[in-house]
């Protein structure tokens, strides 16, 4: 079970060594001594955060900006200038 330390406190997770449980940080422990801490309030269960994203929608739409190309016109009909 994962629980968060309210408090520095030794425990045994094994019966046999005794380790220490710094305040601040977040341990998975044996469900027996896990719920020694959080009978005492030492500690409060701590659970997943779940990965949730916003929705963005679609993406959007290529917009890029074309230069408009000169075009040369010609003249229909008679000749310039004579």
């Amino acid at each position: 079970m994962k629980v968060k330390m309210h408090r520095t406190c030794f425990g045994s997770p094994d019966g046999m060594r005794v380790d220490e449980y710094q305040k601040g940080a977040t341990y998975d422990l044996p469900e027996e001594l896990a719920r020694v801490f959080l009978k005492q309030r030492w500690a409060t269960q701590a659970f997943k955060k779940s990965r949730r994203t916003k929705d963005a929608g679609a993406a959007p739409e290529n917009k890029t900006v074309q230069t408009k190309m000169k075009r040369k016109t010609r003249h229909r009909g008679g000749e310039h200038g004579a």
